[in-house]
């Protein structure tokens, strides 16, 4: 289980808080399944032998991708490339590390005779509650999570399972032996409790706008040395095949044998169950029960259950008509109401008062409504429906997997793949795959159309490796339900735009230019008086600036900004007397100070908190061991790169070349 798992599954209170403060950012690393690559050399890299494949690579990190956006938003990736343009290929490089550390992991616990069994990874998904509903396992819940997840397969999952259970298997007798020291704890209680008084200080950016103007030679020489922040976006040129399991309806052909079978197979749907209806009183209150005794001992006696109804039921749209409810079936009522009507026997027999979410009820059965079925021909449009509804999706996944693997044999063109695919049913051909051209999408397009708007696809159409090597992409999954594989046919680079075009904007950023060392060189100066002890009152009276009264917060529970709460505790502690300061920057920007006056030591007593950093002290000693393991049977191995990856250039791995 990774960090992020434990964050998602501990999301509220100072424990999520601490797993924040404590756990470095980790990924969850599925094994790594083989894959033969004729002629073109595409994988990434190889371990003793064993290659590690591109497409086990991509799906690890899309779902690794999938994981990070659903803990910190849709836009996580896109505010990281924005502060490091290289963060796409250090992030997939990262992945492909961890991946080389599992196969030669998993190689080094094979070779020491650890093999888990399939009947005990059976064993094991059928208990996951994640896969569960109502305490039971269920498919469609599994196959539900899988996809969520990134998995395609079942058969994937289940050897990734395999590989962490034998890995576990492994690392148990050494994470047993672990322990945590007392002083461990209390350091970290120490840390984590402690309480700090700090100001912030704003400078007024708009005082140290510069008036003077901007000549024609200083506009054409900051276009010449900055002309990459004024360009037009790069654009390409790409053909593609979307498809849906919608797309594919019309593949789907059946006869009236096809139907009636599905019809049977599937009678419950078709069956109407028995229906119960009933009238009831209802009462709310504490004394609601003790109302109820007595208004049933009144019906016991022969008094009318309407009159009573109307009398004292507080469901006033029931009451009016005697306390009658609408027929319903087992499972569409409240639990307490649906049990006790259903154990009524006979038409007139009424229940024992019944508590449940709503009050206390007094339930009188009024009919029985037995099961009835519906005919095949009453019910033929509805089997229809389901049918080809059900079939698409098996239509499109035989599609899905057509178009991977003969885009794949044939990487010049989609051609081929639209064509095998639409021809994979003999007597009924079709032309729902169709490869569609794209001519010329900008990177920086807005209001596109689904599925151009997701960002795996975007990344990949201007992914440089891809565009270079002249191959279609990889099958990139869309749900379950829909896919994509594009081509590129064609790029153009960034290229300025022209002077004139960009002349205001340059004049403006001068100007922005001027205002900011101006300002940064006042900061600077504020920096030096609070060195000196010199006091910023002048300052603020002149409002060029603006100091927060002085703030105590502590290190889990607080409502700052979670940067600025980090600058704070990141400060030294000033001597006695002193204070400590620093200069930051705001998400704009724009340098602020922050003074630190006050550091405080809260010593309180909290068994379950430094209960719970015992287990997480012991927790980093186990995942401490589970890297020298994980190291030692690295250093072990072969591992050879292939660095024709853009994303391998960047690496400074000693590690032999494919």
């Amino acid at each position: 289980m990774s960090c992020f798992d434990k964050l998602r599954e501990g999301s509220t209170g100072w424990p999520a808080k601490v797993l924040f403060f404590l756990i470095a950012a980790s990924f969850v690393i599925a094994g790594v399944g083989s894959y033969l690559i004729p002629d073109r050399n595409l994988d990434p890299a190889k371990v003793n032998d064993v290659k590690i494949p591109e497409h086990e690579l991509e799906n690890q990190v899309r779902r690794e991708k999938a994981m990070l956006e659903r803990q910190f938003g849709k836009q996580f990736f896109e505010k990281q490339m924005a502060v490091d343009p290289q963060f796409n290929n250090k992030f997939k490089a990262s992945i492909l590390e961890k991946l080389i550390n599992d196969e030669a992991l998993a190689q080094h616990i094979k070779k020491v005779g650890i093999d888990i069994p399939a009947s005990l990874v059976k064993a094991k998904i059928m208990s996951m509650p994640e896969f569960m509903v109502d305490g039971k396992f269920s498919q469609e819940q599994y196959e539900k999570v899988l996809s969520m997840y990134g998995y395609m397969t079942g058969e994937v999952f289940g050897e990734t399972l395999r590989n962490n259970m034998s890995r576990e298997t492994y690392l148990r007798p050494v994470i047993d032996g672990e322990f945590a020291l007392p002083g461990e704890v209390q350091y970290l209680t120490d840390v984590i409790t402690e309480k700090r008084t700090y100001s912030r200080v704003d400078v007024d950016f708009s005082k140290f706008k510069s008036n003077d103007p901007v000549s024609e030679k200083e506009i054409s020489d900051y276009y010449e040395q900055n002309k990459d922040k004024y360009l037009v976006a790069d654009k390409v040129k790409f053909s593609y095949i979307y498809l849906t399991s919608d797309d594919v309806k019309s593949d789907v052909h059946y006869t009236d044998a096809d139907l009636t079978g599905f019809f049977n197979l599937h009678s419950e749907i078709y069956t109407i169950p028995e229906k119960r209806e009933i009238s009831h009183i209802l009462l709310t209150g504490d004394d609601a029960m003790a109302k109820a005794a007595e208004i049933k001992a009144k019906i016991d006696s022969g008094e009318d259950f309407a009159a009573l109804a109307k009398q004292y039921s507080e469901d006033k749209d029931s009451a009016a008509n005697g306390g009658k409810l609408p027929a319903f079936s087992s499972g569409n009522q409240d639990s307490s109401i649906d049990k006790a009507t259903f154990a009524l026997e006979k038409v007139g027999d009424v229940s024992d008062p019944v508590e449940s979410q709503y009050g206390v009820h007094i339930i009188k059965l009024n009919a029985i409504i037995p099961q009835s079925a519906k005919t095949f021909e009453d019910s033929k449009e509805d089997v229809i429906k389901r049918y080809v509804k059900q079939q698409s999706k098996e239509v499109f996944l035989d599609k899905r997997q057509i178009v991977a693997d003969i885009s794949f044999e044939d990487p010049d063109s989609l051609d081929r793949a639209a064509k095998m695919a639409n021809e994979s049913d003999k007597e009924h051909p079709s032309d729902n795959v169709k490869v569609q051209v794209y001519d010329y999408l900008a990177s920086d397009a807005k209001d596109l159309k689904f599925p151009f708007t997701e960002n795996e696809v975007k990344t990949k159409l201007f992914d440089k490796e891809l565009r270079e090597s002249g191959v279609n992409s990889d099958v990139i999954e869309l749900g379950q339900d829909a896919f994509i594989v594009v081509h590129i046919e064609d790029y153009v680079p960034k290229t300025p735009k022209k002077l004139e075009d960009v002349k205001n904007e340059i004049i403006a950023d001068i100007a922005a230019n001027r205002a900011a060392k101006n300002a940064e060189s006042y900061v600077n100066d504020l920096l030096s008086k609070i060195s000196k002890g010199e006091s910023l009152d002048s300052e603020k009276a002149a409002g060029k600036i603006t100091i927060s009264e002085p703030k105590t917060i502590d290190r889990l529970n607080n409502d700052v900004d979670e940067t600025v709460s980090k600058n704070v505790f990141e400060m030294a502690r000033a001597p006695e007397g002193k204070v400590s300061f620093g200069k930051y920057s705001d998400a704009d920007g724009k340098s602020y100070l922050l003074i630190l006056s006050k550091v405080e030591k809260v010593d309180e007593k909290d068994a379950s908190r430094d209960e719970f950093l015992n287990k997480q002290v012991f927790e980093f000693n186990a995942k401490n061991d589970n890297e020298l393991v994980e190291r030692a049977s690295r250093g072990q191995a072969k591992v050879e790169y292939n660095r024709t990856k853009e994303y391998l250039k960047l690496s400074d791995s000693k590690s032999e070349e494919l």
